[in-house]
């Protein structure tokens, strides 16, 4: 075992405390395990979740949904994004019909926000004689999927007259709740709000009404409805440098605790001579003799390629990413490859092939963040922790 994950399950209890500490107990809360839980273990996660006082799971599409019901997990569970019948190819179009079957069985929650979806499992689910919950998607400003809010009378009339459809939620999704101006945001929630008026008054009654993630919960109670929707939080990660100012500023208390830390071992250890190129593309040459270490890790397992040491042919002090070992930073040299990465070692002593390094992470007193990954190759937090490759074992501990 050269890469491991370990994920720390006091982390995640604790962050799903805060949240609960925020809503109160009348708001229902979900944690969302979508993509692996953000990179986190979807069924490992999902059985702490639940557990710790979850009350419902959310899920990317039908193959989560099912995965969550083969291990025995029986909570509410909700697809949040997509799933569809293929429409010509006839033994698809049975696998998927009985995947639908079993996924209505099971009472799996599914997302609508098109016609074609309402009759495709109005079909299913009369053949088996079981209604089927459905949410209805709102797009309120984030023009993805979803109805837009002046065709709800229309899509709602002809989903009416579909049978074994039950109207079990109505949900939105926040564009930019992540900032500290939350003008945009309260626009698209007195959107949303005008919508479940007209629902109700079109007859629709006792579904749940959820728009919050985790930033709007933490800054914005008029976000919360029934239901608040908790992803990169329950991981014990800020949505942004912004909503934790707010909260700030707002004097809200909220210790969210990381719970993944990323590790790998050393594999070789070489010494180079003055003037040795490391890696491909040359893009970095010894200026003195160098110790450096070799990891078993690289782009293909999730580590950017963006964090290689970049100038071609050009010393520098530091790479741009760095590991720790022995609770200090070593840079990287070269360039992350698929599969290994190359640290410079030289002023750390006692270090041998087999010793742990971090790459995400605390070692001693030193701490490799999410964020400081995500500022370093200029993308955000939820990217970092989603790509850790999926095949690399996580340790709960």
């Amino acid at each position: 075992m050269f890469s491991w994950v370990e994920i720390k399950k006091f982390a995640i209890r604790n962050n799903l405390k805060e949240f609960r500490r925020i809503i109160g107990p009348r708001v229902k809360l979900m944690a969302v395990v979508k993509s692996n839980a953000y990179g986190h273990g979807m069924v490992e996660v999902a059985k702490i979740a639940i557990r710790s006082g979850a009350n419902w799971l959310g899920v990317a599409n039908l193959d989560e949904a099912l995965q969550l019901r083969q291990v025995g997990i029986k909570a509410p569970i909700f697809i949040l994004s997509y799933w569809d019948m293929p429409l010509r190819i006839t033994n698809l179009v049975q696998i998927y019909e009985l995947r639908i079957k079993k996924a209505i069985k099971e009472n799996i929650n599914f997302p609508i926000y098109t016609v074609n979806q309402g009759q495709i499992l109005s079909q299913i689910a009369r053949k088996i004689k079981k209604p089927v919950n459905i949410h209805l998607k709102i797009d309120t400003g984030t023009s993805r999927i979803g109805i837009l809010p002046n065709q709800t009378v229309d899509f709602l009339k002809e989903i009416s007259k579909m049978p074994y459809l039950n109207l079990a939620g109505v949900f939105t999704h926040y564009a930019s709740s992540e900032s500290y101006d939350q003008t945009y945001t309260n626009w698209q929630t007195e959107k949303f709000k005008k919508v479940l008026e007209i629902v109700r008054r079109l007859g629709f009654k006792n579904f749940l009404a959820h728009a919050g993630c985790t930033a709007s919960t933490i800054v914005n109670s008029a976000t919360h409805f029934d239901l608040v929707r908790i992803g990169i939080g329950l991981y014990g990660l800020w949505p942004s440098v912004e909503t934790k100012k707010l909260a700030e500023d707002q004097g809200r208390k909220i210790i969210l605790k990381p719970a993944l830390t990323w590790k790998t071992k050393i594999i070789q250890i070489k010494e180079l001579p003055p003037a040795t190129f490391v890696g491909y593309d040359r893009t970095f040459k010894t200026a003195r003799k160098t110790k450096i270490a070799v990891l078993p890790i690289g782009y293909w397992d999730g580590y950017d390629r963006r964090l290689s040491n970049p100038t071609p042919l050009k010393l520098r002090g530091t790479g741009q990413g760095e590991v720790l070992i022995k609770g200090k930073r070593c840079p990287i040299r070269g360039r992350v490859c698929m599969n290994l990465t190359m640290v410079e070692i030289t002023n750390i002593s006692n270090v041998k092939v087999g010793d742990e390094v971090v790459l995400i992470g605390k070692q001693g007193q030193e701490e490799i963040t999410i964020d400081e990954i995500a500022e370093k190759i200029g993308t955000i937090n939820y990217e970092v922790a989603t790509r850790v490759n999926a095949l690399i074992l996580r340790k709960y501990v």
